[in-house]
């Protein structure tokens, strides 16, 4: 779960744009790894505590990602990433 935004990350940071990225899903991977964190950490548990805490830490990442490239994607309305040769 935590390994497939790594190549949204990607995607973002290759195109300078968050159009792929949606921002309540990013919002509701940190809010859950968050949660889950402390609540491993809380009761000494690292299997559980472990991989939330990296899934905080990419979570973090993503919403960083996000409000930096969105003032970027607003500003360039250009072509879509996929075109259709329909």
């Amino acid at each position: 779960m935590f390994a497939s935004p790594l190549f949204i990350i990607n995607l973002v940071i290759r195109t300078k744009s968050v159009e792929y990225m949606p921002f309540y899903l990013s919002l509701s991977t940190f809010l859950m790894s968050t949660s889950f964190f402390l609540y491993g950490i809380f009761n000494f548990d690292p299997f559980i505590y472990a991989p939330n805490g990296v899934g905080t830490i990419l979570g973090i990442l993503q919403l960083a990602l996000y409000f930096h490239y969105k003032t970027k994607s607003v500003e360039e309305s250009g072509e879509p990433l996929v075109v259709s040769q329909a």
